[in-house]
């Protein structure tokens, strides 16, 4: 006798096969939370994913990603939760005490770069500052410190004005027969390239003159980011490929690789290293027979790395750097000093080009002080000119050349937030807990614009602001900041050690043709994209350019 059909299997009750489901769902559940552990992060709110592959991260890295980063993340509040890489979590940082703790205060030694960044580094610049961590990179700074010091600035402030002037002549030669169009950050390139070669290294790169040949070794430095860029898809393997065998053997495997960007990368990494290993054996060599320094009308001594070998051999036998470390600095300062210092007076003289009066109130008061007996003005007198610093500082803060930077902790770690956000189950969040391997992107563009910070005409460049009392939320937020509380050079144990360098070379270049050219924009229509550093193109595509009409002062 056949069973009914009301006490068949495939006639379940609908209670008994919900309760079959719910059962199957919740032991799912639980096999991926023990497999894939839920981030600790998933409460926080974010923007939604474009991708389920790439998350947020052709948004986070686009050329025009400039309202991704100051409108739409920042509108989930100072702590958002990305998407990375097969949905990942990022953790995206705006927030004060969050920024203090992982970079200064509870936790400035569990947050570093993430290894991927480190090791590539390492591959294309050695065992230098940007590619150190722990106590090597700490070390490092230490001995480096006293080369970037306030009295090594007035120190080597001459050697600026000496290139600044030879920028000067051939600007002027070349519009003795009227204005013209220049692309001046070609002509910021060269100059800043030129003063980092001569103060930092001794070595002198480009005559800056209208005829001047490429010189080899700029022209090979200046092709490692441009070639490593298109390898970002590589990036996250590189921990693991740096494992294969010792550096003869990696330079053998980029030698056969078979992607052309890699091979050509090898030989210019090979090459800048044997070119900087050149230099520092002379350089040690002349300083220990106290002959004039290799090149000396470029470095006359007071250059960095012969202050550098200087400084190391006072160091204490536990701080003293090895020959690989001090040679991988070299390379270290062509890249850090060069790109992020000339992108920084392209945008400072656009602004200018923009905001005629204020080019003029600027221009007074460099002529003025320019014309006081005495030529050149000291570090201490230029320092002291208030204009020239507002508008540095301003344009620095609102136009920061470096809009991201990127840590990850070694451990988990728990960092508060001075301003809660809300989360996806309307909970208050006042700390969160990061866990080891997290992608943290800190917004150094988005703090320098927040309006709880700076006011509600954050997004204005205003360079008046920097010349009376800052609203009190600025020191009350504590950010750690190494230059006038902007992100701009971050803070900690990771920040821009190079500052002061930077700045002093900016205001020497502005006196200089300030008091000499007018600046004007171009018809063409200049689009600032995000890249490594902000960089100025035509309508956003193409070389990176930036033509300006220029005039002789009357």
């Amino acid at each position: 006798m056949m069973p009914s059909s009301s006490s068949s299997p495939m006639s379940l009750s609908l209670p008994l096969q919900a309760a079959v489901v719910a059962l199957a769902i919740a032991l799912v559940k639980y096999l991926l939370n023990v497999l894939f552990p839920p981030s600790p992060l998933h409460n926080l709110r974010g923007p939604p994913a474009k991708s389920w592959l790439r998350g947020d991260m052709d948004q986070l890295f686009h050329p025009q990603g400039w309202d991704f980063h100051l409108k739409d993340i920042v509108s989930f509040g100072t702590a958002v939760r990305l998407k990375g890489f097969l949905g990942e979590d990022v953790l995206y940082l705006t927030d004060p005490a969050a920024l203090r703790s992982i970079l200064v205060k509870d936790h400035g030694d569990i947050f570093d770069e993430p290894p991927m960044i480190i090791e590539r580094n390492k591959l294309l610049w050695g065992h230098g500052l940007l590619s150190s961590t722990g106590a090597a990179h700490k070390r490092q700074r230490r001995v480096i410190n006293a080369v970037f010091s306030t009295s090594r600035m007035r120190e080597v402030i001459p050697i600026f004005y000496s290139v600044t002037h030879k920028l000067e002549d051939t600007l002027v030669h070349l519009l003795q027969n009227g204005p013209r169009e220049l692309d001046m950050l070609i002509w910021m390139s060269r100059t800043s390239l030129e003063l980092i070669g001569r103060a930092g290294i001794g070595k002198s790169f480009d005559s800056l003159t209208e005829a001047s040949p490429p010189n080899e070794y700029m022209m090979a430095a200046k092709q490692l980011i441009p070639l490593s860029f298109p390898l970002q898809g590589f990036m996250r393997a590189i921990p693991h490929i740096v494992k294969l065998g010792s550096p003869r053997i990696l330079g053998f495997l980029a030698g056969i690789a078979p992607y052309q960007n890699i091979r050509k990368l090898k030989e210019i990494i090979y090459f800048l290293y044997e070119t900087n290993e050149g230099i520092f054996r002379k350089r040690v060599q002349d300083l220990a027979e106290e002959k004039p320094p290799l090149d000396s009308v470029a470095g006359e001594g007071r250059d960095v790395v012969s202050v550098l070998i200087k400084e190391n051999r006072r160091a204490a036998d536990g701080d003293k750097l090895s020959d690989e470390e001090l040679i991988s600095q070299m390379g270290t300062l062509i890249f850090a000093g060069h790109d992020t210092t000339s992108v920084a007076l392209s945008r400072i003289l656009h602004v200018l080009a923009l905001d005629p009066e204020r080019q003029e109130t600027l221009r007074r008061e460099v002529t003025q002080a320019c014309a006081q007996p005495g030529g050149d003005l000291s570090y201490d007198a230029l320092s002291a000119l208030p204009y020239l610093d507002a508008v540095c500082k301003e344009t620095l803060r609102l136009y920061s050349p470096v809009t991201q930077l990127h840590r990850t902790p070694r451990k988990a770690a728990v960092i508060p937030l001075s301003r809660p956000v809300i989360g996806e189950d309307d909970s208050v969040i006042d700390r969160l807990t990061v866990n080891a391997g997290t992608m943290v992107v800190v917004g150094a563009a988005a703090v320098n614009r927040d309006r709880a910070i700076w006011g509600p005409d954050a997004d204005e460049w205003i360079p008046e602001r920097w010349l009376e009392p800052l609203p009190t939320s600025v020191a009350e937020a504590h950010l750690p900041a190494v230059y006038s509380n902007l992100m701009t050079f971050m803070g900690g144990g990771r920040s821009c050690i190079g500052f002061k360098f930077a700045e002093t070379e900016i205001k020497v270049v502005l006196s200089i043709l300030l008091s000499r050219l007018r600046f004007e924009p171009s018809e063409k229509n200049i689009v600032w994209n995000m890249y490594n550093f902000a960089t100025p193109t035509v309508g956003g595509s193409g070389s990176p350019s930036l033509p300006m009409k220029v005039s002789l002062i009357a």
